[in-house]
């Protein structure tokens, strides 16, 4: 047998095992380094990468081809990488390739973004599942607490007003006063729910740019709100902070340092949080590359500290000194997860009765110098005409308060309960609706199925959306159909306001 019929032999041999081995496990692609790094892809029948929007994964790189490879499963059950006759061609393991069956532990090379071949663990997810769950359920009391106060204030300055003496004017300060404490009760909880929603919604993971600034300002309110008030909370963050990242992931992981601070100061106590660029000498200790400009964030609790052995075992998965129920035990172990697939570093001092400090130190995306404060936006002109417009909502009293601002407005207004009911008034108004306010998650017909039905009917109906609970995915979709807005429950009457005026400009310029 000659040299290349061995070589064919061989080559249809492992080709064989990849398949059986294929057929048997799941595979994705982790990226390992450029702008999606840290980002898992599984790969169902065909995984396409490019530099093009039709690409299945983008890659932002000049170096990349608009459609450079794609990975595919061969009959047999095997996964084979293909380069589409790039620009700059495909490398598996250092190696220039054309056509090539992939093995677990393959490196590919498209343009600066490295991808590994892997195999697929569905447990990974789980255990992710099982790390959020555990943070939000070691948030729902503080949560609970406070959501109480402040429904407390808003019912006691309902009672209020109504116990008043029927000849009392509404320019009363007493009046005003009521008034106001409600808006700000109304407007805490707004933010209080804004942030929790942002902490629980699955996302998928992708890099980009983040203002770490910002959100560790997000985790600090959101923790001064559910947080029990024997514990003080003390930020100093500094601006100007941008990681390259995944938002939803850095936001868990800021998260769970502050649950942890709290878990360990059970009698109250004192949580510093401080953000800053850091100096030679923080990254002194650290794997790092020191000429690398990165970002430090100390978190450190005056609780009951740790030992050497918990502190050694502190990052270990499903370790835990708490009891059952409150904790499994993951999220030091996530934070450590997250902090290496962010290129970061993460240490902890402690010692018994003595508090903790966690540092978690990212490479920074650039040094950016404090924006200007925008000008305030010129206001929008608001239309003269009377419009008709449609109100979709299956709660009764959402309905009735959304209708007043409406007819507040100048504007007349009809009702639906419900996304058949919607349809059918629709279709019987004449002249139809110059507007339609449709709430996105009703029972039954949802909002974006009616939306559907009614673009069908009326390829020109103009449609502003309404939800309590924001899908960026089906934001768009529905705005590539030709929804004209989308208005986040709950809103102020100018927010409402504001997006009458804007879908009805946008219908005319």
């Amino acid at each position: 047998m000659s040299r290349e019929e061995t070589t064919e032999v061989t080559r249809r041999h492992v080709f064989a095992l990849q398949g059986l081995s294929a057929k048997q496990e799941e595979a994705r692609i982790v990226v390992l380094a450029g702008k999606l790094a840290g980002d898992k892809y599984a790969i169902d029948e065909e995984l396409t990468f490019g530099r093009g929007a039709e690409a299945d994964v983008k890659i932002d790189d000049n170096l990349a081809s608009r459609m450079h490879a794609r990975i595919f499963q061969h009959e047999n059950g095997a996964y084979v990488v293909e380069d589409l006759d790039s620009r700059n061609g495909t490398q598996v393991n250092g190696m220039a390739i054309t056509r090539q069956v992939l093995t677990y532990g393959d490196r590919i090379q498209i343009g600066s973004c490295l991808l590994l071949f892997a195999h697929h663990d569905p447990m990974e997810e789980q255990v992710a599942h099982r790390r959020k769950l555990e943070a939000i359920g070691r948030l729902g009391t503080g949560v609970a607490h406070d959501f109480n106060n402040l429904l407390g204030a808003v019912r006691s300055s309902i009672d209020f007003l109504n116990g008043l003496p029927p000849e009392t004017k509404l320019s009363d300060p007493n009046v005003r006063e009521a008034f106001n404490d409600i808006r700000a009760a109304a407007s805490a909880a707004t933010e209080m729910t804004s942030r929790l929603l942002g902490f629980a919604r699955e996302v998928h993971r992708s890099h980009s740019e983040v203002d770490l600034s910002e959100l560790c300002h997000h985790v600090v309110q959101l923790a001064r709100h559910t947080f029990h008030r024997s514990i003080r909370i003390n930020a100093k963050i500094d601006r100007g902070l941008t990681v390259v990242g995944d938002r939803g992931q850095l936001h868990q992981l800021l998260m769970n340092l502050l649950i942890n601070a709290r878990d360990a100061m059970p009698k109250g106590g004192k949580l510093t949080i401080r953000a800053k660029k850091a100096d030679r000498r923080d990254l002194e200790k650290a794997p790092l590359n020191p000429l690398v400009a990165h970002a430090l964030i100390t978190v450190k609790d005056t609780g009951i500290g740790m030992d050497d052995e918990t502190r050694e075992r502190a990052f270990d998965p499903f370790f835990t000194t708490k009891a059952d129920q409150v904790g499994a035990g993951l999220g030091l172990a996530a934070v450590y997860e997250i902090a290496k697939g962010h290129n970061g570093h993460i240490t902890v001092h402690s010692m018994p009765n003595r508090g903790s400090t966690f540092q978690v130190v990212f490479p920074l995306a650039s040094e950016q110098s404090i924006p200007p404060t925008k000008p305030s936006m010129p206001a929008i002109p608001v239309p003269q005409t009377q419009l008709l417009i449609m109100l979709v909502d299956d709660e009764d009293v959402v309905r009735r308060s959304a209708g007043r601002v409406v007819r507040q407005s100048g504007h007349r207004v009809i009702f639906a309960r419900s996304g058949q009911e919607a349809l059918r008034i629709y279709g019987e108004t004449q002249p139809r609706p110059d507007l339609v306010l449709m709430d996105l998650n009703m029972p039954g017909m949802t909002g974006d199925q009616a939306f559907k039905e009614l673009k069908a009917m009326d390829p020109q109906a103009p449609v502003v959306f309404v939800s309590g609970y924001w899908d960026g995915a089906l934001e768009r979709e529905l705005r590539s159909m030709g929804a004209l807005g989308f208005v986040q429950k709950p809103y102020e009457a100018a927010t409402l306001r504001d997006a009458i005026v804007q879908a009805m400009t946008s219908q005319t310029s």
